[in-house]
């Protein structure tokens, strides 16, 4: 069977002994080595490896380190699971030439993959992703997995990012006023590498704390590591059996998603969670700059930016695009509805851990609930309700989803559009603020369906409007 290596929006990612081998590891990583070569700041050049929790992590990560020394590239491979953030941390902390995790992030326990981020330590853009995978391709292609090794041999060097990481967080979270007000939170990092994390950072600063799923779990407890508020159940019977918790907070597989529960134990929506540290962020912190956000993404921050008077940034789906906005200073906060954010300062990616003590701080420090904070948003900005929907694709239906996206006249006779936005797949903004956006998966037979409308009926209709037309009208073939 033929192994193509293809980048998705996060990275190359496939089945365990399937899609995901030895083989296309060893071809990616040495186009790896060739990239980071071509465009090193260092001589030698220097990249670290991170793993998380899956099966076989470690033996990738050494395969991969091997790989690299190979070709004249120094490793500096982490002595545990890691998360994402941190190891960009790492890169920007230490000049590093890029960093490579072994990581399916929040996939199901059968997938891994590799997150390659650049020396400026967000995730790696298309025209360099583009490179790496063309390359990888062709060495997959020639069997030359590793190739002719160079004249000098890198090195291997074991680390630990954790502490260094840990303390640069106090630049950005108010720990003392968190402290004061003597709050009890519950973590779960879902049997990811965010494991112990959260829990040192506690542990650290005196917060009182409670936590579960911190043990190494492959399988993940049996799901994918994704925080979700039906992946969430353990943290909510958690939450309710205390009955003293003030917060939960989640992150994914390898930490780079967060997942937020209030006092009663509710669901966030990280979109919701999104609008309220938005509106957070710009009221406390001296911070200059715009707010930054993806075209599926709740236009909460899009009012927020106005009542600051502030310029709102839209990006493709894609953190790697707001670490760039991030990178550039144009932004001070920027998020994605997929449970990703980061602020200005700080790595120019998605990071749970810091999203997740930056809900701390707000609850603390306005000692209120995150609902009721979103609450105040709302009574400021207006209500938005945002949602989601997956809807699996044969083949019949997957040709009428491509058809309509290429000629909407169905939705457009439906929703009457006041405009059309193709930034990345097809977005309807109708009246009153409401929109919706038709996006087909690049490596799933999968079209996801966004809506945002004004009352939470409104985007219920729009996401079954959506629905009808992609699974049961013939006519737009």
């Amino acid at each position: 069977m033929e192994r193509t290596i293809k980048f998705g929006t996060s990275g190359f990612r496939g089945i365990i002994a399937d899609s995901f081998t030895f083989q296309t590891l060893g071809a990616t990583v040495r186009a790896i080595a060739d990239y980071v070569k071509a465009h090193s700041v260092n001589t030698p050049p220097r990249v670290i490896i991170g793993y998380d929790p899956r099966f076989m992590g470690e033996a990738f990560a050494k395969d991969a380190a091997d790989n690299l020394t190979l070709h004249g590239v120094d490793a500096l491979v982490t002595g545990r699971d890691t998360p994402t953030p941190v190891l960009s941390f790492y890169v920007i902390r230490h000049n590093l030439d890029g960093a490579i995790n072994i990581t399916a992030s929040h996939n199901p326990p059968l997938y891994t993959g590799v997150k390659f981020t650049p020396s400026w330590g967000g995730p790696a853009m298309p025209e360099e992703t583009k490179q790496i995978e063309s390359m990888a391709n062709q060495y997959l292609a020639e069997g030359s997995l590793f190739g002719q090794p160079d004249a000098r041999r890198g090195t291997t060097e074991i680390v630990d990012p954790m502490p260094g990481y840990i303390d640069r967080l106090d630049d950005f979270i108010d720990f003392k006023a968190i402290a004061k007000a003597n709050l009890k939170v519950a973590i779960d990092p879902l049997y990811g590498a965010g494991r112990g994390y959260l829990s040192a950072i506690c542990e650290k600063h005196g917060i009182k704390h409670v936590s579960i799923h911190e043990t190494r779990d492959p399988y993940f407890g049996g799901t994918a590591p994704d925080p979700s508020e039906a992946n969430l159940a353990g943290l909510k019977r958690l939450m309710a059996d205390d009955g003293t918790i003030a917060l939960g907070l989640a992150t994914d597989g390898d930490a780079d998603r967060f997942g937020i529960m209030d006092r009663l134990g509710r669901f966030i929506a990280p979109d919701y969670v999104l609008a309220v540290l938005a509106e957070y962020i710009l009221s406390t912190r001296d911070f200059d700059g715009g707010l930054g956000r993806s075209v599926a993404t709740t236009h909460l921050l899009d009012r927020i930016a106005r009542q600051h008077r502030r310029e709102i940034y839209e990006t493709p789906v894609g953190f790697k695009y707001i670490g760039k906005l991030l990178m550039e200073e144009k932004i001070v906060f920027g998020g994605e509805e997929s449970g990703g954010l980061s602020i200005i300062g700080h790595v120019p990616e998605k990071d749970g851990i810091l999203a997740g003590l930056l809900v701390l701080e707000a609850v603390a420090r306005e000692n209120k609930t995150v609902g009721f904070l979103l609450e105040d948003v709302y009574k400021m900005v207006g209500a938005l309700y945002a949602g989601r929907r997956d809807i699996e694709l044969d083949a019949e239906s997957h040709q009428r989803a491509r058809a309509l996206m290429e000629n909407p006249a169905p939705l457009i006779d439906r929703f009457k559009p006041l405009q059309i936005d193709r930034t990345d797949g097809l977005k309807l903004l109708l009246e009153g603020g409401s929109w919706l956006l038709l996006r087909l998966s690049g490596t799933e037979p999968v079209m996801r369906i966004y809506a945002e409308g004004r009352q939470q009926t409104e985007t219920e209709r729009s996401l079954d409007g959506v629905q009808e037309l992609v699974q049961y009208v013939e006519h737009i073939v």
